[in-house]
């Protein structure tokens, strides 16, 4: 029997087919391999450089968590003194200091007259700087520099290697506030009621304004503007390029907060208990709200996320406000008064108190999540990096803890 014939259109066809099914076989293949799903690293900044992260104040640390209760990891001790702050002796990190982390170090300020470098892993010692007096300020991380400040006046530009003395600045009283270093310029105000600007490079003044009033706290600069209070009770929008005074508050009372900015708010509080919300724009008061109780002055600063405005006090209690309208959403209960700032991480705050002991609290809705006893005393920050928490007690030790 013969073999069936094919015609030559119908060839044609069965091959255009066939051609068809292999290409689509082939697209196939490609398209499943491009569109599946891979892992894409999350790469968060590698340091808390200055105070609350960031010149505008509001990088806080990154994660992640252990599921475990927090534990010590090691820690570090310094020495006690007693000064003329203090008839009884103290030491560690005080208020309103807060370590600054980077991959490798911690660096921090301390009683005892000396900025520690340790190594982050097991805190053993790399070097350390020797002031005139006690160190509060935290330090700011600057390239391959760091800038220091404390109770002798002075502002330290030291080798962020080895320690070195590069340059200083003196100031007419004690620099208590963290500085911030923009584009080779160093900013910070003083007690002595001047906001100064230097040159990073050398030290050398590029202005000065004032008095405004004496500024223990620390300041924000957002947008070319710096936001600070007073212990004369005012609260100040500065040009960041000069110092000139853009606008001013009245507060009414002394402020040690740093005013945090957010969605075209300035959040502050100061020692009558009370929280602040002004208009960035022009100053104007938005709304204010009062804690509890007979001793519930706030000595740290509001921390702003997910449209609430967080803030410890020395009534024991931790809130969680509206940011809109000052309302209480929530509040948590420590053991003694707050006088620290809380920064969030992955969705918890932490902070210690005055008891000396630290806790970690749910951003959500204010649960305890687990606390620890560390020290006697904790009215500094904690610094948060890799989901390790650096804090300084008035004990005279500097803990990591996870």
């Amino acid at each position: 029997m013969n073999p069936r014939q094919i015609s030559p259109s119908k060839a044609l066809i069965f091959v255009t087919l066939l051609l068809i099914v292999r290409l689509l076989s082939a697209c196939g293949n490609k398209v499943s391999g491009e569109t599946k799903p891979t892992e894409v690293p999350f790469n968060p900044p590698a340091s808390v450089p200055v105070w609350l992260g960031s010149p505008s104040r509001n990088f806080y640390g990154t994660g992640p968590w252990s599921k475990e209760q927090l534990q010590v990891v090691w820690e570090f001790e310094t020495k006690s003194i007693a000064g003329r702050l203090h008839k009884d002796p103290w030491g560690g990190t005080s208020w309103p200091g807060q370590p600054s982390v980077d991959e490798n170090h911690v660096y921090f300020p301390s009683a005892d007259g000396r900025l520690y470098c340790l190594d982050v892993k097991d805190g053993s010692l790399v070097w350390s700087f020797k002031a005139e007096d006690s160190f509060k300020a935290t330090p700011a991380i600057a390239g391959d520099r760091i800038i220091a400040s404390g109770l002798d006046h002075n502002i330290y530009c030291l080798n962020k290697k080895d320690g070195t003395l590069l340059w200083k600045y003196q100031t007419g009283f004690e620099v208590d506030c963290g500085s911030a270093v923009i584009e080779g310029r160093v900013y910070f105000g003083g007690e002595d009621g001047f906001f100064y600007c230097l040159n990073l490079e050398d030290g050398s003044l590029i202005y000065k304004v004032g008095r405004l009033g004496s500024m223990e706290g620390s300041f924000s600069i957002v947008d070319g503007r710096i936001y600070t209070g007073t212990e004369q009770g005012d609260l100040y929008c500065l040009n960041q390029s000069d110092g000139a005074t853009i606008w001013k508050a009245r507060i009414g009372a002394d402020s040690d907060s740093t005013p945090a900015v957010a969605n075209g708010f300035v959040y502050t509080a100061a020692e009558n208990g009370q929280v602040y919300c002004f208009r960035q724009s022009n100053g104007q008061l938005v709304w204010t709200f009062r804690t509890e109780g007979g001793s519930n002055g706030i000595w740290g600063s509001p921390i702003v996320d997910n449209g609430r405005v967080h803030i410890g006090s020395s009534n024991h209690f931790m809130y969680a406000l509206s940011a809109d309208k000052g309302e209480v959403v929530w509040r948590y209960r420590a053991r003694a008064p707050i006088w620290g700032t809380a920064p969030i991480v992955d969705g918890r705050l932490v902070f210690g108190d005055k008891s000396g002991w630290m806790h970690t609290v749910n951003a959500e809705d204010g649960r305890g999540i687990s606390s620890l006893k560390i020290g006697d005393n904790i009215n500094s920050t904690p610094a948060i990096l890799n989901g390790r928490i650096y804090i300084g007690a008035f004990n005279g030790k500097l803990y990591c803890l996870k």
